[in-house]
């Protein structure tokens, strides 16, 4: 378990993660479900030491910082569970009172599917910095 992927094309992502690429910078690459829940996964793209996982953890709050700003929801969730996946990941979910599963957990759940906050999202990180 916890393989690190060194191959952060966005088809070899897309296709162990059977997710969607959205982003990549020189820490990480961003993938997400299809849902109308917007839930992403943090992919880190190199071994994990101290001072990497520090930066790497900044990055994610800055990152859920930044889509709260742009009003992706008012509370959002940060794990890192991969118990399906051998890959090392990390999931930041975006929640709100009134979504289809609140406030049980999104994992195991049946979420209804949707490009449209996979679009947004890549819309959004047009301008993350």
């Amino acid at each position: 378990m916890d393989i690190i992927i060194t191959d952060h094309s966005p088809k070899n992502l897309e296709e162990k993660f059977e997710n969607r690429f959205l982003y990549q910078n020189n820490d990480y690459s961003l993938m997400c479900e299809e849902t109308e829940i917007p839930w992403l996964q943090i992919i880190p793209n190199r071994p994990l030491d101290e001072k990497y996982v520090a930066t790497l953890y900044g990055e994610i709050f800055r990152l859920a910082e930044y889509l709260k700003g742009k009003g992706l929801g008012p509370h959002y969730n940060v794990a890192k569970i991969g118990n399906k996946l051998p890959y090392y990941h990390i999931h930041l979910v975006f929640r709100k009172v009134d979504d289809e599963v609140w406030p049980e957990p999104v994992w195991n759940q049946t979420l209804t599917q949707s490009a449209y906050i996979a679009n947004t999202l890549k819309e959004l990180l047009a301008s993350f910095q």
